[in-house]
């Protein structure tokens, strides 16, 4: 999966999101590996970033997972709340916890109001 961003910025006229809210069942993982790829040589054009985590289908592995949230961070996003999302252990009784909510933003935006 390719994260575009050209066809959110161009046709309105910005280059910024002040709230970019996510929550695409799995496909969170390889959408933002490309974003943040695409972005590598400049700040990230968003001000805070809430996002659903699917970790499921092997993703929930340590050693995927920590390489996914280490990339966040070394683009410069920081966690500044989050909350487990419940939703299936209450649905499907004795499913494991699978899903997370997480709001991060660019630590230059969290370094800003300290």
């Amino acid at each position: 999966m390719r994260a575009k961003t050209d066809f959110i910025f161009p046709p309105i006229g910005h280059s910024f999101i002040d709230i970019l809210k996510v929550d695409i069942e799995d496909g969170e993982f390889d959408s933002f590996a490309s974003f943040l790829a695409s972005h590598a040589d400049r700040e990230l054009p968003i001000g805070q970033l809430q996002l659903e985590i699917h970790a499921w289908g092997g993703r929930e592995r340590f050693d995927y997972f920590v390489k996914w949230w280490e990339a966040l961070e070394a683009s410069g996003l920081r966690p500044f709340w989050t909350e487990p999302n419940l939703v299936y252990l209450n649905l499907y009784p004795g499913s494991k916890p699978g899903l997370t909510e997480v709001c991060l933003s660019p630590y230059s935006s969290l370094n800003a109001l300290c």
